[in-house]
């Protein structure tokens, strides 16, 4: 048998989650020699199918044309590297950090928040007996969707520490500039909404809660310049001198302030105040001009259109066809029923699986293209060649 990896001998903090102490996998595997748990399941996300269509999933703004604007996959991996960078500087568990940021947004729907809030809306339409918030679904992904190429089932089985940084991450409500981990124990199957989530169990957790507001603020800033929405100019003059002129000076700012209170004040992951208030009003701002502009909601209401004509008619679909084992061939000449058909099995819903359930897990998992390329496939007419 291997023996484990000694992480003592990097992550020397004694608040550092190390993997000796996990609470561990679902499914046990045996130890590697060369790398950290923590490190197995970095590899675990990114060699899955769900952390690639990040590249083509949206951040802000919807399918863009245009490589130097960001998608999802860039953001989770600015999100990851800031994390580890601060990990190190307060001697935790890079490792740990890294895996989180890498997989905190595997849950997000396509067309991004408001993708989110349409399958929301969808799913209570519907009658499931859940909400749909791209955390907890996120965590339904890791554990039941997501896929590793050609492993026998779906579901990447990763540490109970991972699960529960991913489905914690969110942390939008500013009402506090520091974070503490979560004290006593968490039963992540009993999650159902962002309340019962409650803060991270690991320091690391509390790192990547914050750093995902950092990494996002002037990222934003950037895309809307770059796309002609906002002109620098316009940013409130004192948000610029307290955090900087750009993404690059803003993320420094905020990173080496968050390492130095962490370090003064132990047992705590925070922001000063001082650079907390400029962070929050630098998020509202994008809000107003950014996020909720004319120019970003144009296109709102027909993502709403193509996930809503898309799922009712994929659920008719699976009622009519017995889940696609029966008259098939009444169905539009379409690839996406192939793939429906082997998520369906590789999943492996049961009978009580509401097909609403399924079609709603599979939409959730596709990128911004493929909604446009499916809908093409099942309502537009083609012609015989």
């Amino acid at each position: 048998m291997c023996k484990p990896f000694d992480e003592k001998l990097i992550y020397t903090s004694e608040y550092a989650a190390l993997s000796a102490n996990s609470k561990g996998r679902v499914k046990a595997l045996e130890p590697d020699s060369y790398r950290t748990e923590y490190q197995r399941d970095i590899h675990r996300i990114i060699y899955c199918q769900s952390f690639r269509r990040l590249r083509h999933k949206t951040q802000v703004f919807f399918m863009p044309n245009n490589d130097h604007i960001c998608t999802r996959m860039e953001h989770v991996l600015h999100v990851s590297s800031a994390s580890r960078t601060v990990a190190r500087h307060l001697r935790l568990n890079e490792d740990l950090v890294e895996a989180i940021g890498l997989g905190h947004d595997l849950g997000h729907a396509p067309f991004g928040h408001h993708g989110e809030h349409v399958l929301n809306d969808i799913s209570k339409q519907a009658g499931l007996n859940q909400s749909f918030q791209h955390e907890m679904h996120g965590l339904r992904v890791i554990d039941k969707l997501a896929e590793l190429d050609r492993e026998p089932s779906a579901g990447l089985n990763l540490t109970y520490e991972v699960r529960d940084g991913i489905v914690s991450h969110c942390g939008e409500d500013f009402k506090s500039n520091t974070l503490k981990p979560f004290e006593g124990d968490k039963n992540l199957s009993k999650i159902v909404d962002k309340k019962t989530c409650g803060m991270p169990l690991t320091y690391e957790g509390c790192i990547v809660r914050i750093v995902d507001r950092i990494a996002y603020a002037g990222r934003d800033v950037e895309d809307a310049i770059v796309a002609g929405l906002i002109d620098d100019k316009a940013i409130p003059k004192d948000i610029v001198k307290a955090l900087g002129r750009n993404n690059g000076e803003i993320i420094g700012t905020l990173l080496v302030d968050l390492i130095e209170y962490s370090k003064k004040n132990e047992g705590e992951i925070g922001l000063s105040k001082e650079k907390h208030e400029p962070l929050q009003a630098l998020i509202h701002w994008n809000y107003e001009n950014i996020y909720t502009c004319a120019r970003t909601d144009k296109y709102k209401k027909q993502a709403t259109l193509a996930l809503q004509e898309l799922f009712f008619r994929l659920v008719s679909d699976l009622e009519r066809t017995d889940r696609l084992t029966a008259g098939v061939k009444e169905l539009p000449e379409a690839t996406i029923y192939d793939v429906l058909a082997t998520f369906i099995e590789k999943v492996g819903y049961t009978p009580e699986d509401k097909n609403e359930l399924i079609v709603l897990d599979f939409i959730s998992g596709m990128t911004d293209n493929y909604v446009l390329k499916c809908l093409d496939e099942v309502f537009v007419p083609k012609c015989i060649t």
